[in-house]
């Protein structure tokens, strides 16, 4: 029983601090592009090796639909239904996903777009917590940041490809 308690309450102080893992990439276009490919949801699995399928629409209280990559080639990973709670065009995107409840497991997406003179500078972090994360925290640090620099490179290619048009 004490043991119980001790591990309940050394998740519930480690969960409520957040595990952040951020990556960048430059991309050759304007972020308006960017923006146009980041928030058209409903086509991300085209373009996104992480993604199996997507739908929502891309405004501030929208439940979106995703269904990541399995571990099996073809087969579907984790779905889930995040909530979009910010968006300040072109520029920043957040959205939340709950596991169960916020206090067992949060993830917050953010792809913050910052104009440079060759184009965008995309910053793509997740953010973890609750108290699942402290559990989690040693396989997301290996496994996050590939699966976020693939859909980055993924984003960066097809906005460079797309040209002028959108």
């Amino acid at each position: 029983m004490v043991l119980t308690f001790v591990g309940v309450s050394y998740l519930a102080i480690k969960g409520s601090e957040m595990q952040v893992i951020k990556t960048e990439i430059e991309i050759s276009a304007p972020p308006s592009k960017v923006w146009g490919i980041l928030t058209d949801i409903n086509h991300w699995q085209e373009w996104s090796p992480i993604i199996n399928a997507s739908s929502g629409e891309a405004s501030i209280g929208s439940k979106l639909s995703m269904t990541m990559i399995g571990k099996e080639e073809g087969k579907d990973g984790p779905k889930y239904s995040p909530i979009i709670e910010e968006l300040n065009e072109p520029h920043y995107f957040r959205w939340r996903a709950h596991m169960l409840a916020g206090f067992i497991f949060t993830n917050d997406k953010v792809f913050e777009l910052e104009e440079t003179e060759s184009g965008t500078r995309l910053t793509h972090t997740e953010t973890f917590k609750g108290l699942l994360a402290p559990i989690f925290c040693g396989q997301m640090d290996k496994g996050v940041p590939p699966m976020l620099n693939a859909m980055n490179k993924a984003l960066k290619e097809l906005a460079e490809l797309k040209g002028a048009a959108l």
